[in-house]
């Protein structure tokens, strides 16, 4: 019977989410920092820089981000697998679903399951590094110490709950879920 590593390799995965995520985190602090920075003048270059120390902090992050997104391929591959091999299917049964069992086999994870998997991760990790960035940045400035909650049109009840909301900065607001749509917003005091 097959198992995981018959059909996936969590470095090879690992290593192009890396690819892919790695430079759009880069990109995404750089981008707020510059839109931060602009938006408070009144900071000198030297009090206000993109650092290392920043830079570092976000491909840690990236990096986890990559590692939880392979764990959960990994599981979803393994109940597939399990699943399969408890009800006696054959490796080719595995491989392409019984369909008239309802089960969909490895195949059906990737063209059903999946199938729009890829957008789903590149929105949800370009989310994450925007929420991530603006967080830092905005501490960076010392000015910001409560940021709001804006939750996108068309937002589940969770995340409709929390729109509007005003939290502290140090509170570190992050996504509800996949494909969540929230934003943070500054708020200055006396502004």
């Amino acid at each position: 019977m097959p198992s995981v590593a018959d059909v996936y390799s969590a470095e090879e995965e690992q290593a192009l989410l890396a690819r892919i995520i790695f430079p759009r985190y880069e990109r995404m602090l750089t981008a707020v920092h510059q839109m931060v920075a602009s938006n408070f003048p009144e900071l000198t270059p030297d009090e206000f820089r993109l650092d290392d120390a920043a830079t570092r902090k976000m491909l840690a992050l990236a990096g986890e981000r990559v590692v939880m997104i392979d764990e959960h391929t990994r599981t979803r591959l393994q109940r597939v697998l399990q699943q399969g091999q408890l009800k006696g299917y054959s490796d080719v049964q595995i491989a392409n679903g019984v369909p008239e069992d309802g089960y969909l086999g490895v195949t059906g994870l990737y063209l059903n399951t999946w199938k729009s998997r890829a957008e789903t991760i590149a929105r949800t990790e370009v989310s994450t590094a925007q929420v991530e960035a603006a967080l830092d940045r905005y501490q960076a400035t010392g000015l910001v110490t409560k940021v709001e909650l804006v939750e996108h049109t068309g937002t589940d009840e969770p995340c409709a709950e929390r729109n509007g909301k005003v939290v502290p900065i140090a509170s570190h607001p992050q996504l509800e879920h996949p494909n969540c749509r929230l934003s943070v917003i500054p708020v200055v005091e006396g502004v």
